[in-house]
C-alpha cells in the first residue's frame, strides 16, 4: 500500500507518504506563502524522496475541513486532480477527527477545537476511544463549553485561542502537548490504515465537497445584502 496524505486546512500545511510498510516522507511548513505555491512542489519532493511515481499511489487521503476556506479548497482540488487523472481512490477525513486521533486513545473525552475566527470555533467531542459524542459544529465557544459534562483533553488551535474562556467555563480540562495541536498529514495515514479503503469512483470524487461547517465570509456578506 502506497498512500499520499495532504493536510492544508490551516495556515501551515503538510504532506506525508506511506510506502509499503512505513512512512517514508513527512513535510510540514508554516511559512508565509500560499498552499497553491508550495503544495505541488512538496508532493513532487515527497515522491522523489520515496522513489515512487504518482501513478504508484494506491490511495490519497485528504483533510477535508473545517479550517481555512482557501486551504481546504486548494487541498481538495489538488487531491481530486491527482485521483481523477490516475484512477486513485480518495478518502476524506474531517480535521476535527484528525486532531482527535493525535491524542487517542486517551483517559478523558477529547474536545477538538479549531479557531473559526469571528469569536467562534469549529468543535467536536469524542470519547476516549473516538466514539463521536458531539458531531462537528460551528458555534460560540460558550455554547460548546456548556455541553461538556465530563473531563476532557483539549486539542487544536482553538484551545490556545480560547484558553481563558475554557478556564472561566469551569469544565474539567487539560490541554494536549503543543505538537499535538497540528493537523499533520502523517496522522491521516494512521487513520487511513485502520479505515476501509474506498473503491475508485469518478463521480463520487468529482462531487465531493469540502466539510466547511459554515458559509464563507463572502457568502455571509452576500446573504446579508440579500436580506436588506
Amino acid at each position: 500500500m502506497k498512500i499520499l496524505a495532504l493536510s492544508t486546512t490551516s495556515s501551515s500545511g503538510s504532506i506525508a507518504i506511506y510506502n509499503d510498510d512505513h512512512i517514508s516522507y513527512i513535510n510540514y511548513l508554516d511559512i508565509k506563502i500560499t498552499h497553491s505555491e508550495r503544495l505541488l512542489p512538496q508532493i513532487d519532493a515527497g515522491l522523489k524522496n520515496s522513489k515512487i511515481e504518482v501513478s504508484d499511489i494506491d490511495l490519497v487521503v485528504i483533510a477535508n475541513g473545517p479550517g481555512s476556506f482557501t486551504g481546504v479548497r486548494i487541498g481538495l482540488a489538488t487531491a481530486k486532480g491527482i485521483c481523477m487523472a490516475h484512477n486513485i481512490p480518495l478518502l476524506p477525513i474531517n480535521t476535527l477527527e484528525l486532531l482527535a486521533n493525535n491524542i487517542a486513545p486517551s483517559n478523558r473525552n477529547i474536545l477538538a477545537l479549531i479557531d473559526a475566527r469571528m469569536n467562534e470555533v469549529y468543535a467536536a467531542l469524542y470519547s476516549a476511544d473516538l466514539e463521536i459524542l458531539i458531531h462537528g459544529t460551528n458555534a460560540k465557544p460558550a455554547d460548546i463549553f456548556k455541553l461538556i459534562k465530563d473531563p476532557v483533553i483539549v486539542v487544536g488551535d482553538g484551545g490556545k485561542v480560547f484558553k481563558k474562556d475554557i478556564a472561566e467555563s469551569g469544565i474539567d480540562h487539560i490541554f494536549c502537548m503543543e505538537h499535538q495541536n497540528v493537523p499533520l498529514a502523517s496522522t491521516l495515514i494512521s487513520i487511513a490504515l485502520k479505515s476501509k479503503i474506498p473503491d475508485y469512483d469518478f463521480d463520487n470524487i468529482s462531487e465531493l465537497e469540502p466539510y466547511y461547517l459554515r458559509k464563507s465570509q463572502a457568502e455571509l456578506v452576500r446573504d446579508e445584502k440579500i436580506k436588506k
